[in-house]
């Protein structure tokens, strides 16, 4: 069983290239996870007031094809097994029969009070539609080649806009931050995105941002032409680490 939320793609949320930012594709799908807890019960709020916060670890997201303005969208999530500390969530979106992108998120459920982290037994989401985890052609776990150099690139300061309910960045904004330092982002277009959040950064925090590049694309990911790697850090902590892999792209001037 899935849970389906339709959207029209806002014209906001598309490049200058016309295809859908890779922050605006992991909202929609983050949307509509707090739909199905809207809808199913319990809400994030319901959970949070007993001591309950969702925090996402990990994400991994293909893309197989460029989302657009106006485009109809149908996206699907739904749970999958739990063990452990460790919660698994999938999603799917489709323009009508088109599968356009796919991900698998980690999480954690934590407690805003004290910081320790809830069993999977301890926390009651049974109502939420579940199935088994996709199989993702990406790894869902963040690997960088051992020898990778790393070298700073810049420093971002966490603004009130940028955070959530839990007072720090929220996961989505990550995104706009790293696809700034894409080297000729202008003629470029996402293939596949791999996040690991290691800690968060709270409102009025300082960002160090880092980034490699190997000499050969990730493998798991043959539509891609490059990735770049990144490593940021708050209060010389890590932070949070990214692959994205992108491939050249025509504007929509051209076509």
């Amino acid at each position: 069983m899935r849970y389906t939320k339709e959207f029209e793609v806002s014209s906001h949320d598309v490049d200058v290239n016309d295809h859908i930012k890779p922050s605006s594709l992991q909202r929609y799908m983050m949307e509509t996870g707090m739909c199905q807890m809207r809808d199913r019960k319990p809400t994030y709020g319901e959970l949070f007031h007993k001591d309950q916060a969702f925090i996402l670890t990990r994400v991994t997201i293909e893309v197989f094809h460029q989302i657009r303005q106006f485009q109809a969208i149908r996206v699907q999530t739904w749970n999958c097994p739990a063990k452990g500390v460790t919660f698994n969530r999938c999603f799917e979106v489709y323009c009508g029969d088109v599968l356009m992108a796919r991900a698998h998120t980690v999480w954690a459920v934590a407690s805003p009070s004290t910081g320790k982290l809830w069993k999977s037994s301890e926390v009651d989401i049974s109502n939420y539609e579940a199935e088994e985890a996709l199989d993702m052609t990406l790894p869902t776990r963040l690997r960088f080649p051992k020898d990778l150099t790393f070298a700073p690139i810049g420093t971002k300061k966490v603004l009130f806009g940028e955070v959530d309910m839990n007072m720090h960045m929220n996961n989505t904004y990550y995104m706009d931050v790293l696809w700034n330092y894409i080297p000729d982002v202008l003629n470029r277009e996402i293939t596949s995105v791999c996040l690991r959040y290691h800690a968060e950064a709270p409102l009025g925090a300082e960002l160090e941002l880092t980034m490699g590049r190997p000499p050969e694309p990730l493998a798991e990911d043959d539509k891609a032409e490059e990735t770049y790697c990144f490593k940021t850090f708050v209060g010389g902590q890590l932070n949070l680490e990214a692959m994205v892999g992108v491939r050249k792209t025509e504007s929509w001037r051209t076509e």
